[in-house]
């Protein structure tokens, strides 16, 4: 998963981590052996620093923080110098957007600062102020420097073409063509300066939701073996995967009765985040929030009904693998709650931290010396890049925050020794990657990538490490094992997230239509959506109503238009790793040159195709079905010769 896009983060699902050669690998299984256990009662303090980020690379205290804060805060007038004299030569513009840009990525650096330090502990009073101090600084220096848009646009376009190519601005070359393009959805400035100041007040929904879920709601113990264990969201994602399939079900049922019985305050702050997004594109003149949201990055809309209708094709292979699961399970009827196990249940492989690290980079070795190098800088005892284990009062999933320019990635993760602990690791790693290799070779300008090459970066990571996984396993159940996370992944990350993108468009085409928002209205359609997607009619699956509740669950839908872009990014990723792998040196390097160390220095869909992948077609979608297939038709012959 991901951060939500803004000054503070690049958003993507990456992380690092830390190796001390032998004896520090041997110490990292011992306290991995635990991790799992005391996840819901070690404190940040009890984990060695080796296992932590360190923010002090960012601010030597937060006394430093602060002074740098009221700097900012300062300096923010210093932007009105710039105003009625942006239509002068090159380089008086280029001091001007040099002054914006330095304080844009000023702003981003105490921005990673503060919402990092409250990921570490969201309970903490302190840095629940820093993100709201940080929040209010954006909205205050978005409308200090609102002008800038609509000063320029005032300008002959003909003379911004031609400021564009002028080199004093060749920073800024792609920004002014930018802004070209999209030159009618900008307002006057006082329009956007209005605009800005609105910017806390819509985040507001999100916010509030985030302090909740990661704070205040509190869920009901559970029986697991002999003991009794009380649920958080981190030991939710462990449980679900539980081999004991009582576990599962009554960690289903807690979870989400939690859920449903705060769905009406749920309900109410994700349609405040819609409605906001909703009058914040008509204001700027787009159709719809999805138009507003896709042109960001000048995709056009076609693309995302383009993947929806591609993946809704494929629902008959997926139908086909959750037979296979269900027959591996040995179950009568498969439920939601069997989903996530092992559906080989004699392999119960463990990847503590330390040996993850090792397979992550052998895996990913593919890509070549540069990428090796950024991973060796990343890994090394004390980089200070990644947060590991999951502790009281740490936000839950896995993010990668590349906004830190000057410094290095800063990575979240909650490890908890298993084989999704490792792919996560392979995932975040990836965006790592992508922004350590972005900002070395990109100003910062064109540094912060759009999220729709971010996935394809970190999930093209992920296909092979499996690839490499499975070319060095020869016993037939472990390579079953690996193959049926495989195939899992597919149905997590394409086939999820395209119904999450068809629920999301719902979502704001009833919004747009006036209809209200309501919690009994959202858990219908989302039930709808899980059944068909699962053959719950088709008798492929038994999709319970305490399912309906899963929305409120996550995260992403406050991302606007966010979790399609994991469905495109696995589809491209796919494509290229096969690309890669049958392509060799070739198609590499056009992946790293051509797309890491791109930034935002063009669209995202013509990065794409520079890189070996056109999603302006359905090929890749042939592509990527191509290797599910491919792996469904191996897992069925191996259950065959082992006789299950």
């Amino acid at each position: 998963m991901s951060e939500p896009r803004s000054a503070s983060t690049r958003s993507a699902i990456v992380t690092v981590i830390a190796s001390a050669g032998a004896a520090a690998l041997l110490c990292g299984a011992l306290l991995t052996a635990h991790a799992a256990a005391n996840a819901d009662t070690r404190e940040r303090s009890q984990v060695a620093k080796r296992y932590r980020w360190n923010l002090t690379h960012l601010y030597k205290s937060d006394g430093a923080f602060e002074a740098a804060r009221r700097r900012f805060e300062r300096a923010i007038g210093k932007l009105g110098r710039c105003k009625g004299k942006l239509g002068g030569s090159a380089r008086a513009l280029a001091r001007c957007l040099d002054l914006l840009y330095g304080q844009r990525k000023e702003l981003a650096r105490l921005a990673t600062y503060a919402h990092r330090k409250h990921d570490e502990d969201t309970r903490v009073a302190k840095y629940q102020g820093y993100k709201q101090q940080v929040d209010k600084l954006e909205a205050r220096f978005k409308g200090a420097g609102a002008f800038f848009d609509p000063e320029l646009l005032s300008l002959p376009a003909q003379k911004l073409r031609a400021l564009a190519k002028d080199k004093a601005l060749g920073h800024y070359d792609f920004y002014l063509r930018e802004l070209v393009r999209r030159k009618k959805h900008v307002l006057s400035p006082g329009e956007e300066a209005i605009l800005a100041k609105t910017l806390t007040m819509r985040r507001t929904g999100y916010n509030v939701y985030s302090t909740f879920r990661g704070a205040e709601m509190r869920f009901p113990e559970i029986r697991v073996g002999e003991k009794r264990v009380r649920l958080t969201q981190a030991l939710f994602t462990r449980y679900r995967r539980a081999g004991d399939r009582d576990v599962r079900k009554r960690t289903f049922a807690a979870f989400f009765g939690t859920y449903k019985r705060y769905r009406r305050t749920l309900a109410a702050l994700l349609a405040s985040h819609v409605n906001a997004s909703v009058t914040v594109a008509r204001a700027r003149k787009y159709r719809s929030a999805i138009e507003a949201a896709l042109d960001e990055h000048n995709i056009p809309v076609a693309a995302y009904g383009r993947m929806v209708r591609a993946i809704n094709r494929y629902l008959p292979l997926l139908h086909r693998y959750l037979r296979l699961r269900k027959k591996l399970l040995g179950v009568k009827t498969l439920r939601y709650y069997d989903m996530y196990p092992s559906m080989i249940r004699k392999v119960d492989l463990r990847f503590p931290y330390g040996q993850s690290v090792k397979i992550v980079k052998r895996g990913l070795a593919a890509l070549g010396p540069e990428v090796g190098d950024a991973l060796t800088r990343g890994l090394r005892d004390g980089a200070g890049w990644v947060d590991v284990y999951p502790t009281k009062g740490k936000r839950s999933g896995a993010y990668m925050d590349g906004d830190g320019y000057d410094v290095h990635p800063f990575v979240l993760l909650n490890h908890l020794d298993n084989y999704g602990s490792l792919t996560t690791l392979a995932h975040e790693m990836g965006h790592a990657v992508h922004s350590y290799l972005s900002n070395k070779h990109q100003p910062w300008p064109k540094s912060r990538y759009a999220i729709f090459v971010a996935e394809v970066a970190s999930t093209t990571g992920e296909a092979l490490l499996m690839e490499d996984m499975l070319a060095r396993e020869k016993d037939k159940q472990r390579r079953l094992f690996l193959l049926g996370q495989r195939l899992e992944s597919f149905r997590t990350t394409l086939f999820r997230q395209a119904m999450f993108a068809e629920f999301e468009r719902a979502l704001y085409s009833a919004a747009e239509k006036g209809t209200a928002i309501t919690a009994d209205k959202l858990s219908d359609y989302y039930l709808e959506l899980l059944r068909r997607y699962y053959g719950h009619a088709r008798g492929v699956s038994n999709i319970g109503p305490i399912n309906a509740y899963e929305w409120a669950y996550i995260p992403h839908f406050y991302y606007n238009y966010y979790v399609w872009q994991y469905a495109t990014g696995m589809t491209a990723a796919v494509a290229l790793a096969e690309k890669i792998r049958k392509g060799g040196k070739k198609a590499r390097d056009a992946f790293v040159n051509k797309l890491l160390k791109a930034g935002a220095s063009d669209h995202p869909m013509t990065l794409l195709r520079r890189a070996g992948v056109d999603l302006r077609t359905t090929r890749p979608y042939a592509v990527a079905m191509g290797v599910f297939r491919r792996t469904l038709d191996e897992a069925e012959k191996i259950v065959r010769q082992l006789g299950k």
